[in-house]
């Protein structure tokens, strides 16, 4: 087992509720990010390195000792920056983690993706699937900066894993609309629920708590499955609150089916995670189960990195 994990992109609040989930576990927990955590965030229970992950040096000396990485750390959506500056950002920090990862010898690597890796949020026009529900095999059809650096991202964990093979694992978590309860408390009380998830087609209507993906982090450490995969980390249901196959006749009408999609299911598989990972999503919006982590009020413990030859 893994005992040092260190999680770039900690003080965010996804990053959070993976510092939760390894201390929980009782791993030696690392949070290694340009800002501090928040007040009162269980990231606190972390030592915080201040580091820039587009900073190689840093990286290199942040990752010593490591046995685990969870690099969560990337602008995390196409409309928080420049496409120019998102994809650079994003590129080399990937590449940072990834070399300073082999630079160790750090053979458990878990890389944050997103459903977009397949092109489908952020395209000119409604994302057209091949076939219902879409798996991990569906053709990539990206167009922005940010799908691409997704895309890419994967392909660069690819890429690493051809180097050393049989020496390290990487998983490529394609998460999906990462929901804490404020969000999923206002989905379920908005009316215009229905309406704005049919629509919401580019998405696949889909989402996922932050706990179940923490989760998800945590197992793809601990389990072994070999090279580099990619993985849809999303609920089993959707956002919507009319059945799914309602909506895909009206978006998509000509869309073929591989497998039924019954009652509220999501049109995005998650059967390669339980299958490889043994992960299987329990959140859900509609039950109120979408929690937060416990809270944590110690102080944070900062350590600047430096680089050092």
């Amino acid at each position: 087992m893994a005992e040092k994990v260190v999680v770039t992109g900690g003080s965010g609040r996804a990053g959070e509720y993976i510092i939760a989930e390894f201390a929980a576990a009782g791993y030696d927990v690392y949070n290694v990010d340009s800002v501090p955590p928040r007040p009162g965030s269980p990231s606190n229970s972390a030592q915080w390195w201040d580091v820039d992950v587009t900073d190689f040096g840093e990286v290199v000396n942040a990752l010593t000792g490591a046995d685990a990485v969870v690099h969560m750390a990337a602008i995390p959506a196409p409309n928080k920056d420049a496409e120019h500056k998102l994809f650079r950002i994003n590129m080399l920090a990937n590449w940072n983690v990834l070399e300073a990862a082999e630079i160790h010898g750090i053979e458990r690597i878990c890389m944050a993706s997103s459903v977009n890796a397949v092109g489908a949020g952020w395209g000119q026009k409604i994302y057209t699937p091949e076939y219902y529900p879409v798996d991990e095999d569906h053709p990539t059809r990206v167009e922005d900066a940010y799908s691409q650096s997704k895309w890419l991202g994967e392909e660069m964990a690819v890429a690493f894993v051809r180097r050393r093979e049989g020496k390290v694992q990487i998983a490529n978590m394609r998460f999906h609309a990462l929901w804490d309860p404020g969000t999923a408390k206002r989905h379920l009380e908005s009316s215009g629920a229905a309406v704005q998830g049919r629509h919401n087609a580019g998405g696949f209507w889909s989402w996922v708590g932050r706990h179940d993906a923490a989760r998800a982090c945590r197992l793809t450490i601990e389990k072994e499955f070999g090279g580099a995969e990619a993985f849809f980390i999303n609920a089993t249901d959707t956002t919507l609150n009319i059945p799914t196959m309602d909506a895909i006749k009206e978006i998509h009408p000509d869309v073929k089916l591989k497998e039924p999609i019954e009652g509220f299911m999501s049109p995005l598989s998650v059967k390669k995670a339980e299958r490889l990972l043994g992960w299987v999503p329990v959140e859900s919006w509609r039950d109120g189960t979408v929690r937060e982590p416990e809270p944590n009020d110690v102080e944070p413990q900062p350590y600047k990195a430096q680089w050092t030859r």
